[in-house]
């Protein structure tokens, strides 16, 4: 083989190789966004289970402080 020949060969499976590393890094890219959106989703979700937990200890305390003695006192 000539010196030529080897480094074309050499170019080709330096080629091949950028090939597959370029759509690799493309279908981690996606996955990437993917899992970017599912993160903001159950961020939202959290903040709003959040939100309803406090509103219920809210609700909750003011029926406690809202509620006349019992009879007996």
């Amino acid at each position: 083989m000539t010196h030529t020949n080897e480094i074309i060969e050499r170019i080709e499976t330096l080629e091949i190789k950028i090939s597959f590393q370029d759509d690799l890094i493309e279908k981690l890219n996606l996955v990437l966004i993917e899992q970017q959106n599912d993160i903001r989703k159950l961020t939202y979700l959290l903040e709003k289970a959040n939100n309803k937990i406090e509103d219920l200890q809210y609700s909750t305390q003011d029926a406690t402080i809202q509620e006349p003695p019992p009879p007996h006192y």
